[in-house]
């Protein structure tokens, strides 16, 4: 999110209700526009395969979980560099040091690339699927794997249109490929997985394509391309690894509880291969639909009116303000902090609960089950829950509470594991309440962790001490790497 202020101020500083409008919009195409592209694409993609009648309901399915499994587990391979690259851009920036900034975007993606195909190995020892439709399964999850390097890379530099404009080029290239198939090749996808084949691969090139454009603005964004220390950013592992916790924990207790259940009453196995849980999983996507605007109204606020008193405060802390102005500048942080959340919790809450309540009557004109509802209602209070968690860590990581977020993240996942299983003898009736209570909790005592931290803002900004790092592990690692690569 870092940077983006800048574009949000300039629109709310313009008084007119369509400069706001443009404001929420722009928020929202940041933080949730590369994630509802991909939705609408798949979407088109399904509704056009089943009007031009070229996959059946099971090809269709395969369909979707070879790209659901492709998006749920890169988001565990980033999860294990995502906040301490992040940190480590965040001081290149800072101190000016834009040369190392391409060599770390190069050492990420092997470091990706190497993750990944080890889980990928993973998977392969127990697919039962066709050889080729493998090799495919493996090119998608490597595109979307290293998308989310370039996005990461691209959004700290504040490149958002290209991420845009790349996520609709690559929609548009999908659903494309899904027509050109019914009208060329049809006649050609005669073996039984050809037309699952097909639908991935219109799905792959398409993303291909999006990777192929967010390339090319990193070579545009970064005309400096040296390849001189590209594991440097290792060392930051040894420096900062509750950031690693923070990341890493977070994104496995995402879907721990939703891994359980498709082990669970009412789970499927799909070709030998994939399990999941048709109900519990349309109702959780469904859920995390409901809270795109706390993500939209999180970076509004924060960008426009808590950043400006943050950085007011720390900036009389560090240039020698005079105490009245050090307490009178984290008043002001502090109050504006309290209000932002509270409309944050109000609003996000009001239509949370807005959809649990018309869900009786949304649902059956969407063609859903009463058992699809009954759980979505329990995994919007869990979602609503879980966004809270995310503002909330990213708010402490803002004050460098870096324990506390590993804390909240730690306790996230035991808490959505721990519970799904104690429940699990309940049967599908607690399908979506452990993720309600487990995400209730960490919301609880993350906003607890916060409330206290801020109470003792003084003491953690002057006795905060740089502590030297336990380990030199990563940072020898990374050494080694650089040695080998140069």
């Amino acid at each position: 999110m870092a940077g983006i202020g800048f574009k949000l101020q300039q629109l709310f500083q313009e008084d007119y209700f369509s400069s706001r409008i443009k404001a929420y919009a722009f928020a929202g195409l940041v933080t949730s526009g590369p994630w509802l592209i991909v939705i609408v694409t798949i979407a088109l993609m399904q509704w056009l395969t089943s009007y031009l009648s070229i996959a059946t309901l099971e090809e269709r399915t395969t369909f979707n979980l070879i790209v659901s499994y492709s998006f749920i587990f890169s988001q565990v391979v980033l999860g294990v560099q995502q906040l301490v690259v992040t940190r480590y851009l965040a001081d290149c920036f800072y101190e000016k040091r834009y040369e190392d900034i391409f060599p770390a975007f190069i050492g990420m993606m092997k470091t990706t690339v190497a993750i990944a195909s080890l889980l990928f190995a993973i998977f392969l020892t127990f697919s039962e699927l066709p050889a080729l439709l493998n090799a495919l399964a493996f090119v998608l999850f490597m595109t979307v794997n290293l998308i989310w390097v370039h996005f990461l890379f691209l959004s700290a530099a504040k490149f958002y249109q290209a991420v845009a404009y790349s996520f609709v080029a690559g929609g548009i290239v999908s659903v494309a490929a899904v027509i050109i198939t019914d009208q060329f090749l049809m006649q050609y996808l005669t073996e039984s997985y050809m037309k699952s084949f097909a639908l991935t691969a219109s799905m792959t090139l398409g993303l291909v394509v999006t990777l192929f454009g967010l390339f090319t603005s990193m070579l545009l964004t970064f005309p400096n391309r040296s390849t001189v220390g590209q594991f440097s950013f290792y060392r930051y592992f040894d420096r900062y690894p509750a950031l690693f916790w923070t990341s890493f924990l977070y994104n496995i207790g995402i879907w721990v509880g939703t891994w359980i259940i498709w082990f669970a009453e009412g789970g499927s196995v799909h070709l030998d291969t994939f399990r999941y849980h048709p109900i519990y999983d349309t109702a959780i996507f469904l859920s995390y639909l409901t809270i795109i605007p706390t993500m939209t109204i999180f970076v509004v606020s924060v960008e426009t009116r808590f950043y400006e008193r943050y950085r007011v405060f720390y900036g009389y802390v560090n240039e020698g303000g005079t105490y009245q102005q050090i307490q009178r500048s984290k008043a002001a942080m502090l109050l504006v902090l309290r209000q932002e959340l509270q409309r944050l919790f109000r609003n996000q809450g009001l239509v949370s609960l807005l959809f649990i309540l018309f869900a009786a009557v949304l649902f059956p004109l969407l063609g859903l089950s009463p058992e699809i509802r009954d759980v979505f209602q329990m995994t919007t209070i869990g979602a609503f829950s879980n966004a809270m968690v995310l503002v909330l860590t990213l708010v402490l990581l803002y004050f460098e509470d870096h324990r506390g977020a590993a804390y909240t993240s730690a306790l996230f996942i035991t808490m959505n594991a721990g519970l799904t299983f104690f429940l699990l003898p309940l049967g599908s009736d607690s399908y979506g309440l452990s993720f309600a209570i487990g995400c209730t909790i960490a919301f609880a005592f993350s906003l607890i962790r916060l409330i206290r931290y801020v109470s003792e803002i003084d003491y953690h900004t002057f006795s905060r001490n740089e502590t030297p790092p336990r380990t030199d592990t990563f940072r020898r690692v990374g050494d080694w790497l650089n040695d080998r690569s140069a």
